[in-house]
């Protein structure tokens, strides 16, 4: 059936696109762009790099620890409400930023807890729960497309946020200010953009109208990848499942590997020699190389079980985490930039989209959100044990030699894992 309607068409490609920019502005920016800026800033104010491991580790627990909470909001307030709320802790964390903090206590309370807070509110939780809702057979494109808006974000807003910095004679400030009038633009497109369901516009995910003949629905639900579960799965049962724990305990090594480089990465780099721009360009590439991965899961993803292109991605993003030891030549930056890159990009986008296949729309937002909260948890043990060691005088290598080594055991178990099933198959008589 032609997935048309009176309004104009099937609203969930449109709402997508907005989705996207919510994402591109609350998420972009606050995460890649911050790693630009808070290296200048301690530069300017004097922290150590402990110190600065901290903050990050603080920022990144805040934009995900919460996440059982986000799925509540999504639940009880819906997707345009909390993305509404956290557009506005993201507005006032980067006003705090740019006008109050110079202590570093001060930058944990405004860049750590309510811009954290705000970019798990305010951007990927509930953007994702809103897809998962009105796509089933493009969700792995759906998806693909939400989260290419974090990348293009982050390879914008290193480039334009060191240039912003530049301009106002090495102001961190300005990166700040910057930042809170784009997240007000977000709360803008949530507020009038953002529909919930797909029925309350009259239409089926995927498209088609509420209404149609059994017949259609039924060819529809043949089109339905076999790795995608019929089945309705509660919450409890989901987690239940030793797969759940597999799929959320994968993405650790990672999850700590990104959260060290956009924490510390660009001041590593400088220590090996490369000029702030040439480092901040680094965070560029590893943010833009995420869009490799994210047309091949956009490809492929709806027509073969995302899960496998997901171990490959993890082992790619641990050679990444090799390679970054000893970034002294360009070659060797662009090229650990690139698989880190791939590496988080593509595994994100296959998180949710496995997350999703398997256990259903229904309990996607409490699913993912648990897992977003667990990879948070233990990755932000990374920054902070990573830049104690650094001021102990041991360097990062052993810091991402383990992460590395996490991410080749992760990839093993995504690989020969089995997909959950809530009731045994028992063959027709």
């Amino acid at each position: 059936m032609q997935a048309t309607n009176a309004r104009g068409g099937f609203y969930g490609w449109a709402l997508l696109g907005a989705f996207w920019f919510i994402m591109f502005l609350n998420l972009g920016f606050p995460v890649y762009g911050q790693a630009v800026v808070s290296a200048a800033m301690a530069k300017t104010l004097g922290f150590d790099r402990h110190t600065l491991g901290i903050i990050f580790s603080v920022f990144i627990a805040m934009s995900g620890v919460p996440g059982p909470i986000v799925a509540m909001s999504v639940n009880k307030l819906g997707v345009r409400g909390t993305l509404i709320i956290g557009s506005l802790l993201v507005i006032v964390g980067a006003t705090l930023m740019a006008s109050w903090v110079h202590e570093p206590w001060q930058a944990m309370v405004a860049l750590g807890v309510i811009i954290g807070a705000g970019v798990v509110t305010g951007s990927a939780l509930a953007t994702q729960a809103g897809v998962a809702r009105w796509f089933v057979r493009r969700r792995a494109l759906a998806f693909s497309i939400l989260y290419s808006a974090g990348a293009i974000g982050g390879f914008v807003a290193a480039w334009l946020l060191s240039k912003i910095i530049d301009y106002a004679g090495g102001d961190w400030r300005a990166g700040w200010w910057f930042m809170a009038a784009l997240s007000v633009v977000a709360l803008v497109i949530a507020a009038l953009t953002v529909k919930e369901n797909p029925a309350d516009l009259g239409q089926l995910p995927d498209g088609g109208m509420v209404g149609e003949t059994a017949g259609a629905a039924a060819a529809h639900a043949l089109r339905t990848a076999s790795f995608i579960s019929k089945e309705h799965w509660t919450y409890r049962e989901a987690i239940r499942t030793p797969a759940y724990w597999m799929i959320v305990l994968a993405f650790v090594g990672g999850s700590g590997g990104v959260s060290l480089i956009l924490s510390q990465g660009v001041s590593y780099l400088m220590d090996l020699g490369h000029p702030r721009p040439i480092a901040a360009r680094a965070i560029s590439i590893l943010s833009i190389s995420g869009l490799i991965a994210k047309v091949f899961v956009a490809t492929l993803g709806d027509r073969m079980d995302p899960r496998y292109m997901w171990a490959v991605f993890v082992a790619v993003f641990g050679l990444g985490l090799v390679l970054v030891v000893d970034a002294r030549s360009y070659g060797t930056l662009v090229g650990f930039s690139i698989c880190i890159g791939i590496g988080f990009g593509g595994g994100i986008v296959c998180l949710m989209a496995v997350l999703s296949n398997y256990y259903g729309a229904s309990v996607f937002a409490s699913l993912s959100g648990l897992a977003v909260a667990i990879n948070t948890g233990c990755s932000v043990v990374a920054p902070i044990v990573g830049g104690w060691l650094y001021d102990k005088g041991y360097g990062y290598r052993g810091t991402f030699y383990t992460l590395a080594v996490w991410c080749f055991v992760g990839a093993l178990v995504l690989f020969v894992m089995r997909v959950p099933r809530k009731t045994p198959r028992v063959s027709q008589q």
